[in-house]
């Protein structure tokens, strides 16, 4: 490929260099026009030569970044995404990515202007976690404009986000447990609260399962979908989100005899309504049959822990006080990784970390005092 310079103005050069042949044979070029000094200039064709020889030279687009973003919701997204995924992404782009860089053209974005839109989204007062939520989905979106050869790189590979501290995890010890569950008998919603106590199943995970997914005999629930609300769809039954979240849950004696009353209440509520029933085969409904909502579940809890004597304790932590009583009682954090669905074990060790120096304490005391029992022996 061959190329030449000339000056336009003062520190201002334009390039213009040959494209590949067209499918008629006939000769394309390109202009770009740099500014700097000459041997800039000299050094910036040279680059674009040798992209061209390699075959990664890409043409500049005028396409906006808000225009490539919707496009890039309304296809990619769309089709390769759960919907509450979608969901997520299009509060973002639209929140946070649009109003400060939806007028840029991809062309032109550098990393300087997606690193002072988080410096500005930390100084209106959002989270790290919150930068680095839309930091993730500015870099997957920009990495599908390089594979459709609208861009020749990824800015944000050149950005640094916030990293966000982690949150500290709320649990309960075993006599706070007692206590919640001894409040909780008086909220309508009292069997969830238990259910996820005992297995440790995310609140989606218990309002999604159906008597079908139930073993009784077995004393196994298996986990295969989440209830979820999404804005203009109501209520959606989606498929767990990782192969790891799909997974059979071991119940003890409490949890199957009220698995066993909750059965039986169903049979008279059915009987009752006739017709009416809503038979969808959800374990957890309303009177008629029909499925719970997760945000009067999750307001119900916050109104039943603060009765108890509990502040700042959400739903979800319900499933970490499982998990932290699992690791006190012995159970290894392999184990709870698998009942949790983790992703991997070390999900596990990272949240629950902080809970293993003093279970080895315990164990080495343990250890320590079998060996002494037995010289007395």
């Amino acid at each position: 490929m061959n190329g030449t310079i000339r000056k336009r103005g003062k520190n201002s050069w334009q390039l213009i260099f040959d494209l590949p042949r067209d499918a008629d044979g006939k000769r394309k070029q390109a202009r770009r026009t740099v500014h700097g000094t000459k041997r800039g200039a000299e050094t910036k064709l040279r680059e674009l030569l040798a992209e061209l020889d390699k075959g990664g030279y890409v043409a500049p687009t005028k396409e906006s970044i808000e225009s490539f973003l919707v496009r890039w919701l309304d296809t990619y997204a769309a089709t390769n995404t759960s919907p509450r995924t979608q969901r997520d992404y299009r509060g973002i782009v639209h929140r946070y990515l649009v109003p400060t860089l939806g007028t840029l053209t991809l062309a032109t974005l550098r990393p300087d202007h997606v690193q002072a839109l988080y410096a500005d989204m930390l100084a209106r007062g959002l989270s790290a976690r919150t930068v680095l939520h839309a930091h993730r989905v500015l870099r997957e979106a920009l990495g599908h404009a390089v594979k459709w050869r609208l861009i020749s790189w990824n800015v944000c590979d050149a950005v640094d986000p916030p990293r966000p501290q982690r949150k500290q995890m709320t649990s309960m010890d075993d006599g706070e447990a007692n206590r919640f569950l001894a409040v909780a008998e008086a909220s309508q919603f009292k069997d969830v609260f238990f259910v996820a106590l005992y297995t440790g199943m995310r609140r989606s995970e218990i309002l999604a399962l159906k008597w079908t997914e139930v073993d009784l005999e077995r004393c196994t629930l298996s986990v295969v979908a989440g209830l979820h609300r999404l804005t203009g769809q109501g209520l959606v039954l989606l498929p767990t989100k990782t192969a790891r979240s799909r997974r059979q849950v071991s119940i003890t004696d409490e949890v199957v005899d009220l698995l066993h009353q909750i059965r039986g209440q169903q049979m008279v509520q059915r009987l009752s309504f006739g017709s009416t029933w809503h038979e969808a085969g959800f374990v957890f409904t309303k009177g008629d049959g029909s499925p719970l909502d997760p945000e009067k579940v999750t307001k119900e809890f916050a109104r039943t822990a603060k009765e108890a004597g509990f502040s700042g304790i959400r739903l979800h932590d319900l499933r970490h006080t499982h998990a932290s009583l699992m690791l006190k009682a012995g159970a290894s954090p392999k184990s709870i990784s698998e009942r949790l669905g983790h992703a991997s074990i070390s999900i596990t060790m990272d949240v629950y970390a902080h809970l293993l120096p003093g279970i080895q304490e315990e164990a080495a005391q343990k250890f320590s005092k079998l060996l002494a029992d037995s010289k007395h022996e």
